[in-house]
């Protein structure tokens, strides 16, 4: 499955952190740095 679609679902609520990092087979620590990553690549949205 593809990472990005994995912490996608995790940002939405569908599966928990825990979860998340089953999926990616990944520690605690590095799920905490994809996820990171993942929020800085994001444009910034505004209302």
């Amino acid at each position: 499955m593809d990472k990005q679609k994995v912490i996608e679902a995790y940002r939405r609520g569908l599966i928990t952190l825990q979860e998340c990092g089953q999926i990616l087979g990944t520690e605690k620590t590095q799920l905490y740095d994809l996820v990171a990553i993942d929020r800085m690549q994001r444009p910034v949205q505004t209302n």
